[in-house]
Order: C-alpha cells, then sequence, then structure tokens
C-alpha cells in the first residue's frame, strides 16, 4: 500500500536511519548530559530538568516538521500543512480505531510490565523494570506542588506534536511510499531506537505503542488517529502517577 499522493517523496532506508537518527543523538544527549546539567542549576523536583532537556528535544521535531515539508515545497498555507501532515476530519470509524488501539496497547504493555515483573523475581539478573527512569518519576501531586502541572503542559503539547507531526506527518507517508504495507513496521523499529536513551524497560513496555501508533495512522491515513492515541496514552500515565492512582 503506497499513499494516493504522488507528490510525497519517497524516503529510503538510509534516509529512515538519518532521520530516526539524529532525533535519537538529541534524546541520548539530553538524557546523559542536559538533565545532569540542569538538575545542578534548578531547583524543585528532578522532574523539571526533563520538562526542559526532553521538551527541548521534542521542540526540534515540532519544528523541523514545519521546516521538513517547506523544504518539499508543497506549499505553506494551513490547508496545505494539513493535506501534506494527513490532518483530515474524523470519521467514526478513525475514533473507533483510534479507542480499540489505545486499549490494545495498554493492555499489552500491562501484559509486558507484568511479565517482566515476574521474570525479574526468578531470574537474579534481571531486575524489576521501571516505567520511567528516576528524573521522570515525579511523586503525587499536593496542594504545594500543583505547579508541576502547570510546567508539565508544554512539555505534553510538544511531545505530542513534535513527535506525531515529524514521524507519523512527515516521515510516515514518505516511508509508506518506499516501503508500502510494511512501513508501520520500520516506523516502529525506529521509534525503538529513539525511546532507548530512557531506558531498556521502558521501551520494552512501550513497544505496544510504538508499532501501534504507525499501525493506525497508515491504516486510516489520518494524522488525528495517532494524536488520540498517543496523547491519551501518555496524559492517562502521567495523570495517573501525578495524582497517586498507579
Amino acid at each position: 500500500m503506497k499513499t494516493n499522493d504522488q507528490s510525497v517523496p519517497p524516503l529510503p532506508l538510509w534516509g529512515s536511519a538519518l532521520l530516526f537518527g539524529l532525533p535519537t543523538l538529541l534524546m541520548w544527549a539530553a538524557t546523559r548530559y542536559a538533565v545532569p546539567l540542569l538538575r545542578e542549576r534548578l531547583e524543585g523536583p528532578d522532574i523539571l530538568c526533563w520538562f526542559v532537556a526532553g521538551g527541548s528535544v521534542f521542540f526540534c521535531l515540532f519544528a523541523a516538521a514545519f521546516a521538513a515539508i517547506r523544504l518539499e515545497g508543497g506549499g505553506t498555507s494551513l490547508k496545505a500543512f494539513a493535506r501534506r501532515f494527513r490532518l483530515r476530519a474524523l470519521s467514526r470509524a478513525d475514533v473507533f480505531w483510534s479507542i480499540g488501539m489505545l486499549v490494545i496497547c495498554g493492555l499489552l504493555a500491562g501484559m509486558i510490565s507484568a511479565a517482566w515483573t515476574y521474570a525479574a523475581g526468578l531470574f537474579t539478573f534481571l531486575e524489576a523494570p521501571e516505567l520511567s527512569p528516576p528524573f521522570m518519576e515525579v511523586e503525587p501531586l499536593t496542594r504545594e506542588t500543583l505547579w508541576v502541572l502547570a510546567a508539565w503542559l508544554p512539555l505534553f503539547f510538544f511531545n505530542i506534536a513534535g513527535e506525531e507531526l515529524w514521524w507519523r506527518g512527515y516521515m510516515l507517508p514518505r516511508q509508506e511510499q518506499s516501503h508500502g504495507k510494511a512501513a508501520w513496521i520500520l516506523h516502529g523499529i525506529g521509534l525503538a531506537v529513539f525511546h532507548l536513551p530512557l531506558g531498556i524497560p521502558l521501551t520494552i513496555i512501550a513497544l505496544p505503542v510504538l508499532f501501534g501508533l504507525p499501525l493506525v495512522v497508515q491504516w486510516r491515513r489520518n494524522l488525528w488517529t495517532g494524536f488520540i492515541v498517543h496523547g491519551i496514552f501518555n496524559m492517562g500515565g502521567f495523570m495517573a502517577v501525578a495524582f497517586g492512582l498507579a
């Protein structure tokens, strides 16, 4: 299956490696260098360092998506961007598939986490999985720390908008031109590599959503489906921890 828009240039394998590799290097630098550096300079919980460092990476993806579309020469109007990013009106089927994919990904991620925890109790060389690295952990919010929620909002926006526009808005249609029906598999592998700087346990637990996102967007040919799955999945996880529900 290739996209019907022949104006979208194909993305060869080396191009996918490059366009996944550079953001992965940024994420690695953010987690290995920027977070420790910010920890020495910022007051407050460690997660603020992630808000700044991680948010900077996602902002770069957000800006790069629009810059890349402009370089393609397909127009710079809002209609042109919406057409190229495949931001189309949502149908009932789009919503149905989005919610269905969200449920499936959540269940599979929970099963992987439970299986890893069980295996860690049997094999001493395994460690119990952490859903997030230490600098991404947040204590349940209190009246005094509700401001952390407001500080999280810019990260959330650029995390979802940046990743969706760059990965599945800009890159995935080009990968479909080169790899047809297998594009979502290659895309999922690239996403897994991008998340490795956040830790192997988190990446493995997140595999269902990392492959589910490109699958539903490719299947429905509508980027809003990715926004729904990605946004609810990330927001639900943060809110559950922030309000002591998980």
